[in-house]
C-alpha cells in the first residue's frame, strides 16, 4: 500500500504542512526535521501526489474559488465573471463550498501548499482567522481576497464599499423633515451576523441612522430564505411598536417573503412600507412592485480579482494591494 503524506507525518509526528514544507523544500522547518522527513520519504518510497503532475515544482494549473455558500445568488454573479475569465487561459476552476465553516476554509487554504492548486481567492464570508490566512500567504502568496479585508496584512484585496451601501440604504429609508417622524428608526434584515461582508452593512446602516438623530436601527440576523423575511415581518408586527416603517434587507430572497407579507396583511409599499434590497439578480426582477436595491459591482470586482490571482501564479507584478469599489442605489417601486 502506498504511503501517503498523512502517513509521513504521523510516522515524523509532525504536522501535515511540515511535510510538505520539508519535501518541498520551504522554510519554517528546522533542518533536523527536514532530514527525518526526507529519510522517511525515501525508505516508504513515497510520491506525491500533485494532480497528475507527477513532478514537484510542476504547477496543476488549477485554481480555487473558496465560497462560504452557494445559497447567496450574488455568489453565482462571482462563479460566472471567474470562470469567464479564465476560458482561454489554459487554468481550470475549483468551486470549493466552506459552508461557513472555518476549518473547511483551513483545509481548501491547505491546497495551495500541498501544491494541489496553484492559487485561491478567497471570497468573503464567516471571519477567517487572519492569523491561519498570514500563514498560507508567508509559505504561499498565492491567494487573492474578495470581500474580506484583513487589515493587519497587506494582501490584494478586491472589496465593495459595503459600509457605503448600508449607508445609501439608511438614507432612502429614513424620513424627510417633510414626513411624519412617529415611526421608529428602519431595520435592517441581515443574514449570518458573523459574516464580513453582512458585519460591514450593518455598521454602514447603522452609522446613518445615529448620524440622522433616529437612534438604533432594529437588527433582525438570521434571515437567509423567501420564508425567513415573510417570518420576520409577522414577529416585527406582533412583538416591536413603534413598527419600522422601513426596511433594508442584504439578500432579495428574504425581500420577496417580506413583501409578500406585507402585502398579505393589506398593507401597500411604498406608502405603508418602505423596502431596500440588495444587489440585482434573476430574483429582483421577479419582485412586485420592482425592488429599489443598493447595486454592488460584483462582475467588475470578480473579474479584477480573478486577473490579480493570474498575475501572482505567474509571479508578475500587481499594480495595488486594496482595490474598493462602490455601490449605488438604484430606485425602484418599493421606496417613495
Amino acid at each position: 500500500m502506498s504511503v501517503t503524506l498523512k502517513d509521513l507525518a504521523e510516522m515524523a509526528e509532525v504536522a501535515e504542512s511540515t511535510v510538505s514544507r520539508a519535501l518541498n523544500d520551504r522554510p519554517g522547518v528546522s533542518e533536523k526535521t527536514r532530514q527525518e522527513i526526507l529519510r522517511l520519504a525515501k525508505e516508504h518510497n513515497y510520491r506525491p501526489n500533485r494532480m497528475a503532475q507527477g513532478l514537484a515544482g510542476q504547477k496543476t494549473r488549477i485554481l480555487g474559488l473558496i465560497l462560504p455558500d452557494l445559497d447567496d445568488p450574488s455568489h453565482y454573479h462571482i462563479i460566472e465573471s471567474v470562470e469567464s475569465v479564465l476560458e482561454d487561459t489554459g487554468y481550470q476552476l475549483v468551486i470549493c463550498n466552506t459552508r461557513r465553516d472555518p476549518k473547511k476554509c483551513r483545509n481548501y487554504l491547505n491546497l495551495i501548499e500541498y501544491d494541489q492548486l496553484d492559487g485561491a481567492l478567497l471570497v468573503g464570508g464567516v471571519k477567517a482567522g487572519s492569523k491561519l490566512i498570514e500563514l498560507t500567504w508567508e509559505r504561499d502568496n498565492r491567494i487573492v481576497l474578495a470581500n474580506l479585508l484583513v487589515e493587519e496584512l497587506k494582501l490584494p484585496s478586491h472589496l465593495v464599499n459595503y459600509r457605503q451601501g448600508g449607508r445609501l440604504a439608511a438614507r432612502e429609508l429614513l424620513p424627510s423633515s417633510a414626513q411624519k417622524l412617529e415611526s421608529g428608526p428602519p431595520a435592517i434584515l441581515m443574514g449570518d451576523e458573523n459574516d464580513y461582508v453582512e458585519d460591514e452593512r450593518r455598521q454602514g446602516f447603522t452609522e446613518e441612522c445615529r448620524d440622522r438623530g433616529m437612534g438604533e436601527p432594529e437588527v433582525v440576523s438570521g434571515v437567509f430564505s423567501h420564508e425567513d423575511g415573510y417570518r420576520a415581518f409577522l414577529e416585527l408586527v406582533e412583538e416591536h411598536y413603534p413598527l419600522p416603517e422601513g426596511f433594508y434587507l442584504t439578500s432579495n430572497l428574504p425581500a420577496a417573503g417580506l413583501i409578500e407579507a406585507i402585502k398579505m396583511g393589506g398593507y401597500m409599499i411604498p406608502e405603508d412600507f418602505q423596502v431596500v434590497g440588495t444587489g440585482s439578480n434573476m430574483m429582483t426582477e421577479m419582485i412586485k412592485p420592482e425592488l429599489s436595491v443598493i447595486h454592488e459591482p460584483l462582475e467588475e470586482l470578480a473579474v479584477d480579482a480573478i486577473n490579480t490571482l493570474l498575475k501572482l501564479v505567474r509571479d508578475e507584478d500587481i499594480e495595488e494591494e486594496i482595490k474598493v469599489y462602490d455601490p449605488e442605489l438604484r430606485r425602484g417601486e418599493t421606496t417613495l
